[in-house]
This record gives C-alpha cells, structure tokens and sequence, in this order.
C-alpha cells in the first residue's frame, strides 16, 4: 500500500458517522465508470457527403432537414 492510500484508509476510520454517507457518496462518484459515448458523434456527418459535393454551407438547411449528423448506410 501507498502512503497516500494508507493516509485514506486512516482518516475514514477516523470520520464521525454522520459524516461517512457523505464521503461514501464522494468516493462512489468518483469510482464510478463514466459511460461512452458512440464514437464518431453525430455531428462528426457533415463532412464531404457521398456523392462527392463539397456545398455544404450552402446546403446547411437541406442537411439539417435530411437528419443531420445521422449514419449513413
């Protein structure tokens, strides 16, 4: 064990009761695994289309209307 750890596991022992909920819920949030997100995101889709146009600033508001972002097949 490390010091530091060593340090914790002291100091919890040490905490009044009504303070371990607390704490309790501090090291939960922080040990708990983030989710993920899908990988590309969604606006990642604006990029060159597939048939080859390169317009996209001018199309923007038929990119929106068509599900902007969403996966192409």
């Amino acid at each position: 064990m490390t010091a530091s750890r060593d340090e914790l596991i002291h100091l919890i022992e040490g905490l009044p009761d009504d303070q371990v909920e607390v704490v309790l819920a501090d090291v939960r949030r922080l040990t708990t695994a983030k989710p993920m997100g899908d990988w590309p995101p969604r606006f990642f889709g604006i990029g060159a289309s597939m048939d080859g146009r390169t317009d996209n600033a001018r199309r923007a508001d038929e990119i929106l209307a068509e599900g902007f972002g969403a996966r192409r097949s």
